[in-house]
């Protein structure tokens, strides 16, 4: 889990009060709209014993139909992909692979695919949803979520998204989301020319044709 996405915190719930059937439409506002996505990510990793949080960048793809491909470039280089069926493969810079197993690796995938995905349905039924200041914010409705993932805070700025996940014990993954570029169709083939980093073609192809 300290190796990513995608795709949010603060540490109290303060300022933030329950999302109205009114505001639906606000939620819509926050969720990707296009079922084909490609863009760049900064993540910032907190973790327990290091000073500094760590920093990572790189390029994301994601189909709503296969699942996410989460590339770090700097300052490593390996992807995770996160697969729609739930099972996790990691192919390092050297195209070695490992696929990564256990419930917090499911559960992960699960939220980052229908979160990515817009899954409306989904975020309804796994979160309880409320309106903060900066923008939404999605506390866990079942315990086993809450083993990994205390809450999610999504705000939007001009060109771009910050996605915020407060983990247990004051650890936090905060991501920005950005040139972020929607398609009506992706294939392996249109994924790996427009990902342009090294071994993309082998990548999408993990993705789309695994």
């Amino acid at each position: 889990m300290k190796k990513i996405i995608v795709c949010l915190l603060y540490l109290t719930l303060v300022s933030a009060w329950p999302l109205q059937a009114a505001d639906t439409v606000m939620l819509q506002e926050y969720l990707p709209q296009s079922c084909y996505q490609l863009g760049r990510y900064q993540q910032q990793k907190s973790v327990r014993g290091l000073v500094k949080p760590i920093e990572t960048q790189g390029y994301f793809a994601f189909a709503c139909d296969k699942g996410l491909l989460w590339h770090t470039s700097a300052p490593l280089t390996e992807t995770l992909i996160y697969r729609l069926q739930g099972t996790t493969q990691l192919v390092r810079g050297d195209g070695s692979q490992q696929k990564l197993s256990g419930v917090v690796q499911r559960q992960l995938g699960q939220m980052l695919n229908n979160l990515l995905g817009g899954n409306k349905a989904y975020l309804e039924k796994a979160f309880v949803i409320a309106r903060s200041e900066q923008g939404i914010q999605l506390v866990p409705r079942k315990k086993r979520m809450e083993k990994f993932l205390q809450r999610i805070d999504i705000a939007r700025e001009q060109d771009a998204v910050s996605i915020r996940l407060q983990h247990p014990g004051d650890e936090y993954t905060a991501i920005r989301v950005h040139a972020i570029q929607s398609f009506e169709l992706l294939n392996t083939s249109e994924c790996s020319q427009q990902l342009a980093v090294e071994r993309s073609a082998d990548l999408c192809q993990q993705l789309f044709n695994p």
